[in-house]
């Protein structure tokens, strides 16, 4: 989740959204935590709300996203993707603030101020295409997306290239329009080519890119402090009883002005368990503590 509703529904979900939930975790052996059920929940309250908005206009913003894949010639939407959007991350809803990545050529958004009563478009600049693997490659189907927003009228948007062998593309845009223009910054990828598992901003200069883990165990995030120019691997302390047997993925952050929150999946190498624990920030991700 990558906009404001999670804190807000973490606080008011109901146990039937919580059972409803648990189809989705069914895969992951013991990934059971009241924590992930809630995050879980959260995103599918979100859709429901985008949807029964959307439904009244006409305008279904999940069946666009699909759309958008078949009519390039991929039929069924990739199973990461409808996680992907079912997590609320080709989604997001920010108050009554609503954006819809819909993956063409170029990328198209679908904004509306008022909870999906009305629509306007936005198209992406110079996204028919990027620069992936040494090559310029045209006409891209980006296979990820992470959208959101923070302050009066600043967002970040990512683009993700399909993963080969470890390595995966990704694009860095921000807006201070409030959707309507996008600008490309830089990112970690030369120097850091591994496969992203979620981006964030909390001001227009402080952003974080997440990765699953690879060389070392985790968790592999990168910051900028300076709106894209510069990047660096966060350090993170890890808590007690966390330094041995485990794998740390960390994903999406959240942020609700300066407060933020930091998700991370982490893999019982002994056990096969996975679980979700977070960071918390209070001042706009420039340091970090968990729970």
């Amino acid at each position: 989740m990558t906009n404001k509703m999670l804190f807000e529904l973490i606080g008011a979900v109901e146990d039937e959204m919580l059972e409803q939930s648990e189809w989705r975790v069914q895969k992951k052996k013991g990934f059971r935590t009241k924590t992930a059920l809630v995050i879980a929940a959260a995103a599918a309250a979100l859709l429901a709300v985008i949807g029964t908005a959307a439904a009244v206009m006409g305008v279904d913003p999940v069946s666009l996203i699909r759309n958008a894949f078949a009519k390039r010639g991929i039929d069924e939407t990739p199973d990461h993707i409808e996680e992907q959007i079912e997590n609320g991350e080709w989604v997001s809803l920010n108050d009554d603030n609503v954006a819809v990545i819909v993956p063409e050529s170029p990328v198209r958004l679908l904004l509306s101020a008022d909870g999906g009563r009305t629509w306007r478009e936005s198209v992406v600049a110079n996204s028919e295409g990027m620069e992936a693997f040494g090559d310029w490659r045209d006409g891209i189907v980006y296979y990820g997306g992470y959208i959101g927003f923070f302050g009066e009228n600043g967002g970040y948007l990512a683009l993700k290239a399909p993963p080969a062998m470890g390595r995966e593309p990704i694009r860095l845009f921000l807006t201070d329009d409030g959707g309507d223009t996008w600008r490309e910054i830089g990112n970690p990828t030369d120097s850091h080519p591994a496969v992203s598992t979620g981006a964030g901003f909390s001001t227009p200069r402080i952003g974080f890119v997440s990765y699953r883990y690879g060389e070392d165990a985790g968790p592999d995030i990168w910051r900028t402090l300076d709106g894209g120019e510069t990047w660096e691997k966060l350090t993170v302390t890890l808590p007690d009883g966390y330094t041995e047997n485990r794998r740390f993925t960390p994903l999406t952050p959240s942020f609700d002005g300066e407060k933020g929150v930091y998700p991370i999946e982490v893999l019982n190498t002994q056990t096969g368990e996975e679980e979700l624990i977070t960071m918390r920030s209070d001042d706009y991700g420039l340091t970090w503590s968990f729970e």
